[in-house]
């Protein structure tokens, strides 16, 4: 890389949340003094990196614009400036067509393990082709919030396939704004849960027993949209959420060394009081996480990896999941992940649960100092930053 400092210019985001990890790796950085990092944003998306503020003009209905993506691009010197743009959409195999062709550098945080095929895989039987952030029937450059259609297909995927670098999940949020001092403020709330001392075995926590309504009659459906799919694919699918229900029976069976949580008995989508006995705060969860050697993992909402990986690895506890269906920028340490039988979508008959049982019953020691160093070395704000940074100067 260059001597002289790269200045990395963020210039739009809706969801801020989203890229707060990031955000603080870039500030960090810049105290190094490897960076200059600036914001060039509209006035609405600032007003929309604070939470607050947000909610006030949802209600004002200022804000019917919305993105997975944050934008900016990085100037190395005068005749080397490139773009890049952070994909957050929960759907791995949506993309947004313009962005492919616009940047340099497309990270996309809920990366497919494989790229080279037509699509992605669901089920094996159920193939998504890959497609676009936008709808059919959409004209602007983003997507309408809320809003509910059938997708394109992404034509230019292929093409720009060189483009798209895999990326991770930060926690779930640091703070409500996004400042220095706020985010970092939020990051040291997480590192002080850290704990190699574990007290109990496996835990899992889990919201709902079953999945969104299904939609009747989908003839098109939005992959976006859960409700869809389950419609669309009704006689052959059971929604991740009904895995996990059986999992936390399996989990909660093996004693005072386990903790197994679902939060609701009923649809994700429905107004059914949730126990709130066994809610935990979002600022203990990770205090709650520390205490065990692993948190169990079913794959869901496209197939998405959620938050928790990185709220266990950063005190040290580790992940057992069903096979994973998309990637982070680095493998996974065998001490971070331990897979084990199909899950997802597929109905929930034909899951291996006699070898699922005894994956858990069986698993070894968890091993959480070296869960806490593959952290420190591949996932913390800083490191991820200087990933993307160097993806970028190569893109």
């Amino acid at each position: 890389m260059k001597a002289k400092k790269p200045i990395v210019i963020i210039t739009y985001a809706t969801r801020w949340s989203y890229f707060q990890w990031f955000l603080l790796g870039l500030y960090e950085l810049e105290k190094a003094g490897k960076i200059k990092l600036r914001f060039k944003l509209s006035p609405t998306s600032y007003i929309r990196s604070n939470r607050y503020t947000y909610k006030i003009g949802q209600k004002l209905k200022i804000f019917k614009a919305d993105s997975y993506n944050m934008y900016g691009y990085v100037k190395f010197d005068k005749n080397n400036i490139k773009k890049f743009c952070i994909d957050s959409a929960d759907a791995p195999y949506l993309f947004h067509s313009k962005d492919l062709d616009n940047v340099d550098c497309y990270f996309k945080m809920q990366c497919p393990i494989d790229l080279d095929k037509d699509g992605f895989a669901l089920t094996d039987k159920v193939i998504v082709p890959w497609l676009d952030h936008l709808h059919v029937e959409e004209k602007k450059s983003v997507f309408i919030a809320k809003a509910k259609g059938e997708r394109r297909r992404c034509n230019n995927f292929k093409k720009n396939l060189h483009k798209i670098k895999p990326l991770m999940i930060g926690a779930r949020r640091l703070s409500d704004g996004i400042s220095y001092h706020q985010l970092k403020k939020g990051y040291e709330n997480y590192l002080k849960d850290r704990n190699i001392n574990k007290t109990k075995k496996v835990m899992c926590y889990f919201g709902d027993t079953k999945g969104p309504v299904p939609t009747k009659n989908v003839i098109k459906p939005d992959y976006d949209a859960e409700s869809d799919i389950m419609g669309f694919y009704a006689q052959e699918f059971s929604h991740p959420n009904e895995k996990r229900a059986r999992v936390a029976e399996i989990v909660g069976s093996f004693g005072n060394d386990y903790d197994a949580r679902v939060i609701r008995n009923g649809n994700s989508d429905s107004n059914q009081q949730k126990n709130k006995d066994l809610i935990i705060p979002l600022k203990d969860f990770c205090e709650h996480i520390s205490k065990f050697q692993y948190n169990c993992n079913v794959s869901g909402y496209r197939l998405s990896i959620p938050n928790r990986f990185i709220e266990s690895f950063i005190v040290g506890t580790g992940i057992i999941t069903d096979k994973l269906s998309v990637k982070w920028y680095l493998p996974f340490d065998k001490y971070e992940v331990i897979e084990t039988v199909k899950m997802g979508y597929y109905k929930i008959d034909s899951i291996d649960w006699e070898k699922f049982t005894e994956d858990v019953k069986n698993i070894k020691t968890s091993n959480p100092q070296k869960v806490v160093s593959c952290f420190e070395e591949k996932w913390k704000p800083i490191k991820v930053a200087e990933y993307m940074l160097n993806e970028i100067y190569n893109a």
